[in-house]
């Protein structure tokens, strides 16, 4: 059994070698000898061209590759650097615990102590030590980069008492204070306490310091393991971004930090990662930073846990996102890095205007060259062909390179010698043409005649063969509106439609291909079959069976037979269709319009074809138009009718296109609307 699919797939690939054949054959020498040569120069320069700029692209990926990794391990190696300062402070006043050296009793030996250490680390903000019931003991340094001792016990009823000291480090003058401050409540307490062993807490402010601040924590236990003391050093953040700000890539690129819950920690792009509310720090979440690329980086990686790096484009720009993970001293951060890929492009695509240019300009001079070329060794034979043209024409023209010694000089003679003598033979021949043509002229006269009678004859058949179709059809179920166009005075297409039972209407479109008297003799004899199938009262898919089988058995086998049938039942209310070669049908209903593509191979190909019946569900208002291929060929590939015109306008719009169609063949519809 033939697959139509593969039938049509066949005929596509013979089409398209037609259409290569006669293009190739159309062109002319000069063409012939001038293709070749720009075809092969073209296609080697778009290879090279293409390797050249892939390469580029090559190597500027993996500079930006590299670029980001980089990035992402400066920041690694910054953090690490900065945050094991604070770690390593913390375990020389431990070890100065344990050792006897720092004794909190002594004010001028624990301010000493303190002040000293701060002195060593100048990144450090404030070192202190926190004990069991509330009290803290340390130093910090303020604004102006002086160093401060502060005490909090019972002395300082509660209060954190801030003193200058000396070059020493012994308190001198009492500065200010800040009342009712109980270690044990503070957030670096609580996290030495609830992790019990050193730790950085998290990111919160400070008692008189607006910033945001992140303490590294020591906690030490007795052997009992009851906590005996919380040694700490502060840090601010005002150090991340300085260095995040100078690592930030381009004017587009960014770099920034959050923390496990997703909050920035510090920025290359903003000033401030957080507000003040209510007298409390609020810091702001990356997914809800002001700045759009900060913000949508951080939702494109916000699920992630993991390295990762992706792509995305805003505002017509397009993003470069690595994220990596810190987790080190209890820390569970991560680093971002994003780059602008147009910053990095800039210089590629300029040097890709500058190929363009050249090798626009080396094809134009190649094509100059070729051009010339051709038109220098194709003259000759074009004036031999110009000549030739003449003499078909009947004027001798010579040719003037018949003083050439090569071929082309032998060529211009021999022809020159033939178009003479042809000129002598023309002169006798048209004595006889004359003669002959007194004779025609009888004959003429005499085929006028009988075309004029076979004309008449034809104009008779066409009037009955319109006679025999169905009229219009208007009641409260439907309305039926024919269209019915020859191309010629007889028709190869024909349509009928008549009341099966109660309730159902059956019809039909056929189309025979050619146009003329014969054709709509067979067009007579496949109505005549499909009246013997009907009368039978055979099913829609077996009437279709058996017109195929005697289609294939009386009927020519180079006669192409293409027919739609369908079913109209009022009782189910639901049509029911079947194509044999017409292959759509346009579709106006409630639930959608448009045209509705159909399958099946024409009648009498196969002897065991694949006629699928299908069907579907129809209301009132419903309306269908089936037609033949003078229709189908005028149709645009996405044409709608408006929705909620009168069912005669929706025919007019289907005979508009019967008018255009029948310029080129026969043009048979059928319009219908369901009514109730």
């Amino acid at each position: 059994m033939n697959n139509p699919k593969v039938r049509q797939s066949e005929n596509n690939q013979f089409a398209l070698r037609q259409v290569l054949v006669r293009g190739w054959r159309r062109l002319s020498l000069r063409q012939v000898f001038f293709l070749p040569f720009a075809v092969q120069f073209v296609i080697a320069t778009a290879i090279i061209s293409f390797v050249l700029l892939h390469g580029g692209q090559l190597s500027v990926n993996f500079v930006v590759d590299e670029l980001r990794r980089q990035t992402l391990e400066r920041v690694h190696e910054q953090l690490d650097s900065r945050l094991r300062e604070p770690m390593s402070l913390n375990r020389l006043q431990a070890e100065a615990w344990h050792n006897g050296q720092l004794d909190l009793q002594q004010p001028s030996v624990r301010n000493r102590y303190f002040v000293s250490l701060l002195r060593s680390f100048p990144e450090v903000n404030m070192t202190f030590v926190g004990l069991p019931d509330g009290s803290f003991y340390g130093a910090r340094r303020i604004d102006d980069g002086q160093i401060q001792a502060v005490s909090n016990d019972r002395m300082t009823g509660g209060s954190s008492w801030f003193y200058s000291v000396s070059g020493q480090g012994d308190a001198v003058e009492w500065k200010e204070q800040y009342v009712q401050l109980d270690a044990r409540t503070r957030p670096w307490f609580e996290a030495a306490a609830g992790a019990g062993h050193p730790v950085f807490s998290g990111i919160y402010r400070g008692v008189l310091s607006r910033e945001p601040i992140i303490a590294a924590v020591y906690p030490l236990y007795d052997q009992a393991g009851t906590l005996q003391a919380v040694f700490a050093a502060n840090y601010t953040l005002s150090w991340l971004e300085v260095l995040l700000d100078k690592l930030a890539i381009g004017p587009a690129g960014q770099v920034f930090v959050t923390d496990e819950d997703g909050r920035l920690v510090a920025a290359s792009v903003m000033a401030e990662t957080f507000f003040v509310q209510h007298g409390k720090i609020e810091r702001i979440q990356a997914i809800n930073a002001d700045n759009l690329v900060l913000r949508t980086a951080a939702r494109t990686l916000a699920a992630r846990r993991e390295a990762a790096a992706v792509e995305f484009d805003l505002e017509g720009r397009h993003y470069l996102v690595n994220m990596a993970p810190f987790q080190e001293y209890g820390l569970n951060w991560k680093t971002y890095v994003v780059l602008d890929s147009g910053v990095f492009l800039a210089g590629i695509n300029q040097a890709l205007g500058y190929t363009v240019l050249i090798i626009f300009l080396a094809m134009l001079i190649f094509l100059a060259l070729s051009a010339w070329t051709s038109r220098w060794i194709t003259r000759p034979i074009l004036r031999l062909n110009d000549a030739s043209r003449e003499l078909a024409a009947g004027r001798y023209q010579p040719v003037p390179d018949d003083d050439r010694q090569d071929e082309l000089g032998q060529l211009s003679r021999s022809f020159n010698r033939t178009a003479r003598q042809l000129t002598e033979l023309v002169g006798q021949l048209e004595a006889r043409v004359a003669e002959r043509t007194r004779d025609l002229e009888l004959r003429t006269e005499t085929e006028q005649v009988m075309r004029q009678r076979l004309f008449a004859e034809l104009s008779k058949a066409g009037k009955v063969q319109r006679g025999l179709l169905p009229e219009p059809v208007e009641e409260k179920r439907l309305s039926i509106q024919p269209i019915y166009e020859p191309c010629m005075l007889v028709s190869g297409d024909s349509y009928d439609y008549q009341w099966c039972g109660e309730g159902v209407l059956r019809g039909y479109l056929i189309d025979v291909m050619g146009h003329g008297a014969a054709t709509a003799l067979q067009t007579a004899a496949i109505q005549v079959m499909i009246r013997e199938i009907t009368a039978a009262g055979m099913s829609l898919e077996e009437g279709i069976r058996t017109l195929n089988q005697r289609v294939g058995r009386y009927l020519d086998e180079d006669l192409l037979v293409a027919a739609f049938f369908f079913e109209l039942d009022f009782t189910a209310w639901e049509l029911r269709y079947a194509a044999a070669g017409i292959t759509e049908f346009y579709l106006a209903a409630a639930s959608g319009q448009g045209r509705i593509i159909t399958e099946g191979m024409f009648l009498g190909i196969s002897e065991q074809p694949d006629f699928e019946v299908k069907s579907r569900p129809v209301q009132p208002g419903d309306r269908f138009c089936f037609y033949t291929d003078g229709i189908a060929e005028v149709l645009t590939e996405n044409f709608l009718l408006p929705k909620g015109e009168p069912f005669e306008v929706f025919c007019g719009h289907f005979r508009e296109l019967a008018e255009a169609g029948v310029q080129r063949d026969d043009v048979t519809a059928v319009c219908l609307e369901v009514k109730g």
